[in-house]
């Protein structure tokens, strides 16, 4: 169950529509494609607005106002274009990055941070509104609707053990759809071969995998009951979390390379270092250990907190 918080979120009082689940500020990054593609993109970048924070995602009664939505990040970096067919096609990367507020604490957490290489769609500058129809598959409003099942997934299993399982079915079965529907470049990024193993593919798989479920456990227990009951203890919660970590670099140990707890540290490697930066010298040295072991690739981010050479005061956790 969700709880009530105090947040940073920022009202865009432009939709002018009650409270949906998701509040996404959207970028483009155009400096790669030419001047005639730049022009036909001119309303993409609200096109996506609207279609990810006007529709109705689930039917959950908690998403009540503007301060209670999921505040995430969406950032298009284009790589080229063919305008010589109709609708134009183009090929992109995308970073996707959403947050939950901690509670009782002006601060938020980080939920997902990544960035997806292979983002292949058409576009019709003459169609300035997307239709969802999770039927039919069609390159854009597909990944649309996948990240935004994604974040809500992801969202509910910090509030309820394993909440987002839903959430994770729907994700999957856009990647089942698209799958047995797309073709050509539109395909790329929904095989568990492509990009190495590291797609949006394999990724909803592990999700939903038995043997990761005790995985979205500690994700569960890392928020709800840690960073959640900071205001109330925070020695206690730092051990709870520095336990939830230990359990995470367990599963990683005995399944290694698997995108869940890749995902897990690329959006939480700097939130853990800010917790622990005013831990016990013991606490400290217990999870760097842990860090140094499951997520090595990252020595550089944690060492100015675990080491005293830098980092960020923690206020606002306490």
């Amino acid at each position: 169950m969700r709880l009530v918080f105090v947040s940073l979120f920022l009202v865009f009082s432009t939709f002018g529509v009650r409270a949906q689940e998701l509040l996404v500020d959207v970028r483009v990054n155009l400096e790669q494609l030419p001047a005639e593609a730049r022009v036909r993109l001119t309303n993409f970048r609200q096109t996506v607005i609207d279609y990810m924070n006007r529709h109705r995602w689930t039917n959950n009664p908690e998403f009540e106002t503007d301060e209670d939505r999921i505040q995430c990040q969406i950032e298009f970096t284009f790589l080229s274009a063919n305008v010589n067919v109709a609708p134009a096609q183009y090929s992109a990367q995308m970073f996707i990055g959403a947050s939950r507020p901690i509670y009782r604490s002006l601060r938020a957490s980080s939920l997902l941070r990544t960035l997806d290489a292979n983002v292949n769609f058409f576009y019709d500058e003459r169609q300035s509104v997307l239709i969802h129809n999770e039927l039919v598959f069609t390159p854009l409003g597909s990944l649309l609707d996948y990240y935004a099942y994604l974040i809500l997934a992801f969202d509910a299993d910090t509030f309820d053990k394993q909440g987002g399982t839903q959430l994770f079915t729907k994700a999957f079965n856009i990647r089942q759809l698209a799958q047995s529907q797309a073709s050509g470049n539109f395909a790329r990024g929904w095989r568990a071969d492509d990009g190495g193993g590291d797609n949006r593919a394999q990724m909803i798989q592990e999700y939903l995998d038995p043997r990761f479920l005790p995985f979205r456990d500690e994700f569960y227990n890392y928020h709800y009951n840690g960073l959640d009951e900071f205001h109330k203890d925070s020695d206690k919660a730092r051990r709870r979390i520095a336990d939830s970590l230990k359990k995470i670099a367990e599963i990683d140990a005995r399944f290694p390379r698997s995108l869940v707890i890749k995902r897990f540290f690329e959006a939480k490697a700097i939130e853990i270092g800010e917790i622990f930066k005013n831990a016990s010298p013991e606490l400290k040295q217990e999870v760097y250990a842990i860090l140094r072991r499951v997520d090595p690739s990252r020595s550089n981010v944690y060492e100015p907190y675990f080491t005293g050479t830098g980092g960020e005061a923690s206020s606002g956790r306490k």
